[in-house]
């Protein structure tokens, strides 16, 4: 069993002016882990990281590192953590006296803290910064220190408060590989704060959703992706079709009724009420393309070509079928030169991949 090292039960955090700005039932991480967590403005996110690096005031029990935070020094609990915040948050000193800093507090003499500081901007590719001074750097290198100085104590547990937001997309992305390679080689758990569910993907293999302050799902990303809990997580892991429907109860069978006028057999669960079906791009196919074998049950639609985006690998179709727009995802041999704006196409899915909430 995996040793955790973060557990949280009934934590609540209040404020003067707003009541349960955390409410945690239960969560807890193991050592090693790779964590992301998700949500819409004001859904909590910052506070959970800065509740667990035992920054604000709370009630409820929290133990990190098999103690109970109440009953240890917060001080050396907290330095067993590292957190990086969105803003970059150096000193006007060189990149090596930013990262040499939190060894300096740690009481390693000079000399030591300048070495280890050294070592660490090497292994985090930044090593040629070492003399910059800190406050020169482009927003891609500031947050690069940034994370070579958390990195520098060597912790346990770290707290990524999106710290790439103001990045470009390609220096985000080869930033995040950098620190999932460093902790998964050290089996530093991680909890990493995002808005952009493409971060989530590439970096952990479990995705927490919030929503007002509590956790509405927890589970690996594709499965949020692809069964989100409801509509609101489903805009958030960027599912691109997600059509107003119905359902429409036949003696046994039970059926979904989209708003363009398809009809299908569902066999899903169904618990609570129902908006929308969740129909991922890749679940679409040109009815061409798929071979169907007659004892699934395939649905048809046919539609009329709106837009062609082309991509690497695949295409994008957008094609308007009964007032609604459908997203398809098509292999490029299929749609290049051959799928065109007016064009009318037919598409197929199978029942299985769509998912109501």
């Amino acid at each position: 069993m995996n040793e955790l090292i973060l557990e949280m039960r009934g934590v609540r955090v209040d404020r003067e002016t707003r009541k349960n700005i955390l409410n945690i039932e239960r969560f807890s991480l193991a050592r090693g882990e790779l964590a992301a967590v998700v949500g819409p403005n004001g859904a909590g996110k910052s506070t959970l990281l800065q509740t667990v690096n035992l920054l604000h005031p709370y009630q409820g029990e929290i133990r990190l590192f098999g103690d109970d935070v109440l009953q240890q020094d917060k001080v050396g609990l907290r330095r067993r953590c590292s957190m990086v915040f969105q803003e970059t948050l150096l000193l006007k000193e060189t990149v090596l006296a930013n990262v040499a800093y939190p060894l300096k507090f740690r009481g390693l003499a000079p000399d030591e803290a300048a070495r280890l500081a050294e070592k660490t901007l090497t292994d985090f590719h930044c090593s040629h910064l070492a003399a910059r001074q800190a406050r020169s750097l482009s927003g891609g290198e500031a947050q690069r220190v940034c994370i070579a100085r958390a990195l520098v104590t060597e912790p346990e547990l770290l707290l990524l408060d999106e710290p790439f937001a103001a990045l470009d997309a390609a220096t985000r992305l080869k930033m995040i590989e950098e620190i999932r390679q460093v902790a998964e080689a050290r089996e530093i758990a991680v909890l990493l704060v995002s808005h952009n569910f493409a971060d989530v993907l590439h970096f952990a293999g479990r995705a927490i959703v919030m929503f007002n302050g509590s956790i509405v799902q927890d589970d690996k990303p594709e499965a949020v992706m692809r069964r989100p809990v409801n509509e609101q997580t489903a805009r958030l892991a960027g599912v691109d079709n997600i059509i107003p429907c119905c359902v429409e109860q036949e003696g046994q069978d039970r059926f979904i009724k989209l708003a363009n006028g398809i009809r299908f057999l569902y066999h899903g669960e169904v618990s609570g009420p129902v908006s929308a079906c969740c129909l991922p791009s890749d679940a679409l196919y040109l009815r061409e393309e798929r071979t169907l074998r007659q004892e699934e049950p395939w649905v048809e639609i046919v539609g009329l070509v709106e837009r062609v985006v082309p991509g690497l690998g695949t295409y994008q179709i957008l094609v308007e079928f009964g007032g609604q727009m459908l997203y398809a995802r098509v292999p490029r041999h299929y749609a290049a030169g051959k799928i065109n704006v007016a064009d009318t196409i037919k598409l197929v899915f199978n029942p299985v991949e769509a998912h109501i909430v």
